[in-house]
């Protein structure tokens, strides 16, 4: 069963300190799912997007996997593919939830769960690789060098898929994104004051570009196509072809 998430009217956690600990795990797939605008689009899109390739096996490694939303709709919408799903997190207390759920949902031994940096993770052969909503999270000096070793693992004809807040160039038109943010976290039944300690607990650990940034960053990277699948306001999602 989800649990609702009142994380910020029950805590209040100074500048910067926003961490994927247990308290946030507890909540999180409720979190994302009313923080997060087009979050079921992109859920949806992710298998229909895989099915596409004719690999064999079909291999989807999730970077910041969390709970493992991704890989079990994956599992789930795709049976009667060959699947290779991998699923990497560094947070201890995400992973246990994401192993929970597997269980609960009997697909354990479907889908392979590691605690790693991904900073550091080194695999080979994917054809897609998720990074839905863990990219704004790494330090912005380790975003070409990440985005570089994915692009040389993907399999031809294989992809990146990448959600991101973004930010705008302009700052007045950014603060009115931002607001329109807020206005549609209000809509999902946020307080003010949820909303308010969340900005402030976020600051300096999601650290937002541009969308103009993100593609400076991805071609860097060695990616030759780059095209944004979704936008929200302030959230793309974007789809980036090695070859």
């Amino acid at each position: 069963m989800v649990q609702i998430d009142r994380l910020f009217s029950e805590v209040e956690l100074r500048s910067g300190e926003f961490s994927f600990d247990e308290n946030v795990a507890r909540v999180f797939d409720d979190m994302i799912s009313r923080s997060i605008p087009l979050y079921a689009d992109v859920q949806r899109s992710v298998p229909v997007l895989s099915d596409l390739l004719d690999h064999e096996p079909l291999k989807v490694v999730d970077l910041g996997c969390s709970t493992g939303t991704s890989l079990i709709h994956l599992a789930r919408s795709l049976p009667g593919r060959n699947l290779e799903l991998i699923g990497i997190d560094n947070s201890t207390a995400m992973l246990d939830k994401c192993r929970e759920k597997l269980v609960a949902l009997k697909l354990q031994d479907q889908i392979k769960t590691l605690q790693a940096d991904i900073c550091r993770f080194e695999f080979s052969q994917a054809s897609v690789v998720l990074m839905n909503y863990t990219l704004q999270f790494v330090d912005v000096e380790l975003r070409s060098q990440i985005l570089q070793r994915i692009c040389e693992s993907i399999r031809s004809g294989g992809f990146l898929l990448v959600s991101e807040k973004v930010a705008h160039e302009q700052p007045a038109m950014d603060e009115a994104l931002v607001e329109l943010y807020f206005e549609f976290k209000r809509r999902q039944g946020y307080s003010e004051l949820e909303i308010s300690r969340k900005r402030d607990a976020l600051e300096n650990v999601l650290v937002p570009l541009t969308i103009q940034g993100n593609l400076e960053l991805f071609y860097a990277a060695g990616f030759e196509r780059v095209e944004v699948l979704l936008k929200w306001f302030n959230f793309a999602t974007f789809v980036c072809y090695p070859n």
